[in-house]
């Protein structure tokens, strides 16, 4: 399952690594509606592969915003309809690190129905229980969109005077799946918990509970994930650098390779091959 948005030559390759001849497996690609990548396959579609399914019903994603984790849901409905044994989800900035073989070998090694993903009990649970009026902007350009991104800050100012508010009137947004847990929401799933995860999304998602969140898909799928299958949950085997401070992974170099081969990921992200196209010798 992968969320892509630009870079279709990336894309391209991408899927090349992942379906190399005569492999048994799917790609579903989630295309961001209002992408200039989902302009450009509309009239310059990849070419034709039976085991390729671009989802024909996207939705627009705004980051941070929970537009992502419906991306993802649709990306697991899809999914469910195909028919899989297990699924991945990347990014289009995503490569795979290791061989099929060796992901396969890793999963049959673990107890049956074992959940590759993240998931830390109430870590930055304050982004799921206040309420930012700003969730729709939360990447502006300052230079570009001034009068906008001044606004945000306004709108910034007065979250936090309701939440305030609500603090002192005791009251607390639902916790509906109990403590908020946090993790990547790039993850690999069994069958059967994705198909729980997915159905638990959906209703998150259609109660209204994610609005007014920040990154809430960096919780929704780990909380219910923590929630059904606690016993069974395991490292989500990617290799990701995130710098201090940082809101985004920094794109991987060749002096990473050390460092990746000895983690056993499956995945790592992100990579840029104009930066340097080191990863294309993975796995």
């Amino acid at each position: 399952l992968i969320m892509a948005h630009h870079d279709r030559a990336g894309l391209a390759r991408l899927i090349e690594a992942l379906l190399p001849p005569g492999a048994p497996d799917l790609v579903l690609v989630h295309v961001d509606a209002r992408s200039s990548l989902r302009a450009d396959l509309a009239t310059n579609p990849l070419p034709p592969d039976p085991r390729v399914h671009v989802l024909a019903d996207p939705i627009r994603v705004i980051w941070g915003h929970w537009s992502q984790v419906e991306a993802a849901r649709r990306l697991m409905a899809a999914a469910l309809k195909q028919g899989c044994d297990f699924a991945h989800m990347l990014s289009g900035v995503d490569w795979p690190a290791v061989d099929r073989a060796r992901i396969l070998a890793d999963i049959e090694a673990a107890p049956a129905g074992t959940c590759f993903v993240e998931a830390m009990p109430m870590v930055q649970e304050d982004r799921m229980q206040g309420y930012r009026l700003d969730t729709r902007w939360l990447r502006l350009d300052p230079q570009r969109d001034r009068l906008a991104y001044a606004a945000t800050w306004e709108l910034r100012r007065l979250s936090r005077l309701g939440q305030g508010l609500a603090d002192r009137l005791g009251l607390l947004r639902s916790r509906p799946f109990g403590a908020w847990h946090k993790g990547s929401c790039w993850w690999s799933l069994p069958a059967g918990a994705l198909a729980q995860a997915e159905q638990d999304l959906r209703q998150l998602l259609a109660s209204g509970r994610l609005r007014g969140t920040v990154c809430a898909d960096e919780h929704a799928l780990p909380t219910v994930i923590a929630h059904r299958f606690a016993g069974l949950i395991a490292p989500n085997r990617r290799y990701i650098d995130f710098p201090p401070g940082a809101s985004s992974p920094r794109a991987l170099t060749r002096d990473d390779l050390p460092a990746i081969r000895a983690s056993k990921a499956w995945f790592v992200r992100k990579v840029d091959a104009g930066l340097d196209p080191f990863f294309l010798e993975l796995p």
